[in-house]
């Protein structure tokens, strides 16, 4: 039943309850079903297309361990991941047991930044203002000391490379976002090339390192070294294959993401046994640095080099590195 209004406009009436609904048919032309099969190819195209497209992602994420890595934040507090200890991790080794003795000290930098009131001790423990590097580097260069690398090391041990006089390599740990803003600039000032060690899960945090930053120092002739993924005691881990992918896995990562050889590892808070230095062997690194500081590397022991952290004030500094 229906009825018109004054807008000439038809409306159904609701219908009844008892009214069965007719099943109506659509009954395709040859023109729909014409368009129908064009369309099937299309629609097979693009299910293929998307069906590689996610293959080739979900493949990149599983076989990337950096953008497949479990949530994680880094520690705020800067002397959390420092070798802050007057006592080395490890147990000396006595200096009549190293072959090629080799006089080279290896500072270890951790902090450079403007001091704040509120450091702790233990901040300041390791600390340095933007001008107390700027003067050790000025001290090193005027002193008749010569900045090499980690590479120019190995290079003096494996290829029986000559290295410069005095020689004295620099490094910096954790990769801090304040060894970008201050201590990166100086070292450019002063054509000095550092080795960074970054531990992988820190990277893109607040407060660490970005991969823009990374990649810019390494444009800039800067080196990049695994500090492992986590930046745990190494010695604690009990399971192989964790403390595989803390030593190895930090590698590849830095590796993917760079697009550059790793070859140095810095040992987390300079702890290590026979067990992780033959990971770090086994995982492709040329040498690894620990804490425990002689000033003497040698040629049987390039997986425990003996490094100190830097002084803190100029005073400190003079006597430890007299001039040459």
């Amino acid at each position: 039943m229906r009825f018109k209004n004054n807008l000439t406009k038809t409306f159904p009436t609701r219908p009844h309850k008892n009214h069965k609904k007719r099943n109506h048919k659509k009954v395709p032309t040859r023109a729909t079903q014409q368009s129908s099969q064009e369309l099937r190819p299309r629609t097979a195209s693009a299910l293929a297309t998307f069906c590689i497209i996610n293959a080739a992602c979900m493949s990149f994420l599983t076989q990337n361990a950096f953008y497949n890595r479990p949530p994680y934040i880094p520690s705020s507090d800067q002397a959390a991941y420092a070798e802050i200890s007057t006592t080395s991790a490890q147990t000396s080794t006595p200096l009549d047991q190293f072959a090629d003795k080799l006089d080279l000290p290896i500072l270890v930098y951790h902090i450079v930044r403007p001091s704040y009131p509120d450091d702790s001790a233990s901040v300041r423990a390791i600390a340095l203002t933007p001008e107390t590097f700027d003067a050790q580097m000025t001290y090193l260069k005027e002193s008749g000391y010569h900045v090499v690398t980690f590479t120019d090391l190995e290079y003096y041990y494996k290829n029986k490379k000559p290295l410069s006089r005095n020689p004295i390599i620099l490094s910096f740990d954790d990769g801090w976002k304040d060894q970008f803003q201050y201590a990166f600039p100086i070292l450019k000032k002063h054509g000095y090339t550092a080795t960074f060690f970054v531990f992988t899960n820190s990277i893109d945090h607040k407060s660490f390192f970005s991969l823009a930053q990374l990649k810019e120092m390494l444009a800039a002739g800067m080196i990049i070294g695994s500090h492992s993924r986590t930046h745990p005691y190494l010695t604690q881990i009990t399971n192989q294959d964790a403390l595989w992918r803390e030593i190895s896995g930090s590698k590849k990562i830095l590796e993917d993401l760079l697009g550059v050889r790793i070859h140095e590892f810095a040992y987390p808070f300079g702890a290590y046994n026979d067990t992780i230095v033959a990971m770090a062997k086994k995982a492709g690194y040329r040498s690894a640095r620990g804490d425990y500081f002689t000033g003497v590397q040698s040629a049987n022991h390039l997986y425990e080099l003996s490094a100190m952290n830097a002084p803190t004030t100029m005073d400190l500094f003079r006597k430890k590195f007299q001039p040459k």
